[in-house]
């Protein structure tokens, strides 16, 4: 074999590092390992369906812009946000007042202008 460096010593090849064993990996010879637990179903019914209902205004807030531009209307100063937090207070009210679980928003032409309609959905 050759020597390292001239110092006259064969050279071995060195082993890498042994890999963590699959317990050792997980942390399952931790006594304050870390555990994950299930999501309860309402919070992630309720998360699901915030999702779903920020798509929707999404939905809502381009069929608006449309129609308003259809109609003639100036859609400046009209943005996404301050389109979501009219369509969030409206939705607030109506919850507190029908007592119902969401409030399904659309778009109509009332005298030559956009508008939008919001009914409460008693699922």
């Amino acid at each position: 074999m050759a020597d390292s460096a001239g110092s006259g010593l064969p050279t071995t090849p060195v082993a890498p590092p042994a890999a963590p064993t699959s317990t050792q990996a997980l942390g399952e010879d931790d006594d304050d390992a870390t555990m994950v637990g299930a999501v309860p179903p309402e919070l992630m019914a309720e998360a699901t369906g915030d999702q779903l209902e920020e798509k929707q205004w999404i939905m809502v807030y381009e069929d608006f812009v449309r129609t308003k531009k259809q109609c003639g209307e100036s859609v400046d100063g009209l943005s996404l946000e301050k389109f979501a937090s009219t369509l969030r207070k409206n939705r607030d009210a109506l919850i507190a007042k029908h007592g119902c679980k969401r409030v399904r928003f659309s778009v109509y032409v009332k005298e030559g202008r956009a508008s939008l309609k919001a009914t409460p959905v008693r699922e």
